[in-house]
């Protein structure tokens, strides 16, 4: 039988969600089978940045990463700080060790790259510090979520629209051109809100296209990687032919907000992508708008989506879990959000400093998702489209 049955972190917050400047509370436990020898018991609370990619092949391939801390503070719960070598003898039993770790203003929100190596990341780890052995410790790891308010980002509200044409040239022969052209009702978002899309395309090559709509995320300075957060597909259409998309919906997933404010190594960045995909050549056109993802809805979404409860006669005042820090008032009324796993879904967060570490190392962070945004009613007046799809670029 072991003599440490159970070591394990307890958190407050069953949701551990948590906004920067609050207090993260919980508790320890340790159960022991028989009297153990030990320098301490200690928890940690960390929060970093950090990304990896490679580039080239063979004696070419260059490996890149950078990493940035935002915090690491250290609590001694019993016995010693880890620097003294002294040893004390804890009796066998049960015990719970509380805690506290206030979040620093300012930190980014929790991040977990898709497709690639890179994170925003923040755990707990409780060590019990156990002379010439190794150490026993229980990792769990929380979400630091962002702020961001849609109403202060500017001309979010306006529709979006753009146009391109692109000629396919093969063989020294050119065809006429793929006409193409989309638009969105507006360009800012949170999980959960219906986004409608218009959008229609003319096939001069001949050769028959597939179109493509998706979100896309761009992350890192400066490398750019891709994923796909929605797909839909059109087609395929004969050659010459087109299509149109009117007024067809999709849905925010759960995702992070755009940005990573405080964060100096990654940026996200997302975009509805209208893609005419020529059949048989790498000539596609692609037609991006980019769209901001916040956290707290236009207080024209609301109206739309709850006209009865808009506007409030008093701003509201909304309290953790549920929305921004305590303090923070906002002009509108409107239901609590949930929390919802990254639509990406969990990743490995498993480090080289984690092997004899229990816990759940199979984690996806959560993000604020409004379930009460029903898609628009049939009835309601469709989007009118009043661009026309000409010969010019």
């Amino acid at each position: 039988m072991p003599k440490i049955r159970r070591l394990e972190i307890v958190v407050a917050n069953p949701q551990i969600v948590y906004y920067p400047g609050q207090c993260i509370r919980g508790q320890v436990i340790v159960e022991l089978n028989e009297a153990k020898k030990m320098r301490g018991i200690r928890v940690k609370c960390r929060g970093r940045a950090y990304i990896y990619w490679t580039e080239g092949s063979g004696d070419n391939k260059r490996h890149y990463s950078a990493s940035q801390d935002y915090i690491d503070n250290s609590i001694v719960l019993f016995g010693k700080p880890p620097n003294v070598s002294e040893e004390t003898i804890l009796p066998a039993g049960n015990y719970s060790y509380p805690f506290e770790f206030v979040l620093p203003f300012g930190i980014p929100g929790s991040f977990e790259g898709p497709i690639y190596q890179g994170y925003v990341r923040y755990w707990l780890k409780a060590t019990i510090d156990i002379p010439w052995k190794f150490d026993p410790e229980y990792k769990t790891l929380f979400t630091v979520a962002s702020v961001l308010d849609l109403n202060t980002v500017p001309n979010v509200m306006a529709s979006q629209q753009v146009s391109d044409s692109k000629t396919v040239c093969c063989c020294c022969c050119e065809t006429p051109p793929i006409l193409a052209s989309l638009r969105i009702d507006k360009a800012g978002y949170v999980p959960g809100e219906w986004v409608v899309v218009n959008a229609e395309f003319q096939d001069g090559t001949g050769r028959g296209v597939q179109t493509i709509y998706r979100t896309r995320t761009y992350s890192r300075r400066e490398k750019r990687f891709k994923s796909h957060c929605v797909v839909m597909k059109h087609g395929p259409v004969s050659g010459g032919g087109s299509d149109a998309w009117v007024n067809e919906r999709f849905q925010i997933p759960a995702l992070p907000p755009s940005q990573l404010p405080g964060c100096d190594i990654i940026c996200i960045q997302y975009f509805v992508e209208f893609k005419v995909d020529v059949v048989g050549t790498p000539f596609d056109l692609e037609l991006p708008i980019p769209i901001t993802i916040g956290t707290i809805p236009l207080q024209s979404t609301v109206q739309m989506y709850m006209p009865s409860m808009w506007p409030s006669p008093e701003p509201v005042v909304t309290q953790q879990p549920y929305g921004p820090p305590s303090g923070v008032s906002l002009p509108f009324n409107m239901p609590s959000p949930s929390y919802r796993e990254c639509m990406f879904g969990k990743v490995d967060t498993k480090e080289s400093d984690d092997k004899h570490a229990g816990g759940n190392m199979s984690y996806a962070p959560s993000y604020i998702y409004y379930n009460w945004m029903q898609p628009p009613q049939p009835s309601a007046p469709p989007m009118t489209s009043v661009w026309y799809i000409s010969g010019a670029p």
